[in-house]
């Protein structure tokens, strides 16, 4: 499984290395369409969540479940995940993940601890890759980076119906480092 998952990730750093827009320009994606994909993902999954520990170069990885569920008519999808920390406690996250017709992206709206709507992320769809980008959608960047965002979000549709989850970072040389991983399975129940 982590031979898999290695294997994913370097393909995934190399064909996300593309602009962020480019897709998006040449293939827009109708309102029929990105509600089609949102609807995609609603139900119960299993998540492994992978975190970067730069201390020892290496993922840590953590399980727990995840549900995202329709939200407003159907333009959101609604995810509550908790996953079981290696401490013992349990993180809890929530976001909204949608699509808006008026301005033609996809957004992304994460709650904090307080259940308050803290960070808007604007996405694209890229479909060569079967991939939401999402960047922060005010950025305050040094200079250096402008037209390079620090935070990305990456969602890729896998076949048979996972997803993988990435959050990517951008270092002081213009690398991406991914931050986090998480990878989503449908949860099945076992059939007679």
């Amino acid at each position: 499984m982590k031979k898999v998952i290695t294997s994913l990730l370097a393909a995934v750093l190399l064909v996300l290395a593309a602009p962020a827009t480019q897709a998006q320009e040449n293939n827009p994606l109708s309102s029929t369409e990105a509600y089609r994909l949102l609807r995609s993902i609603a139900g119960n999954w299993l998540v492994t969540h992978y975190v970067w520990q730069p201390e020892s170069q290496t993922f840590v990885e953590e399980e727990g479940e995840a549900v995202f569920s329709r939200a407003y008519q159907g333009s959101y999808v609604h995810e509550k995940s908790d996953v079981a920390q290696t401490d013992g406690s349990v993180m809890h996250r929530e976001s909204f993940l949608g699509f808006s017709p008026e301005k033609g992206h996809f957004e992304l709206i994460q709650s904090d601890e307080t259940g308050k709507n803290s960070l808007l992320l604007i996405g694209q769809w890229h479909p060569e890759f079967n991939a939401l980008t999402f960047t922060p959608a005010k950025t305050d960047q040094p200079e250096d980076l402008k037209g390079k965002f620090v935070t990305q979000y990456v969602y890729l549709f896998l076949p048979e119906g996972n997803l993988l989850k990435i959050v990517r970072t951008i270092d002081e040389k213009g690398n991406y480092l991914i931050r986090s991983q998480d990878y989503y399975t449908p949860q099945r129940t076992a059939g007679l």
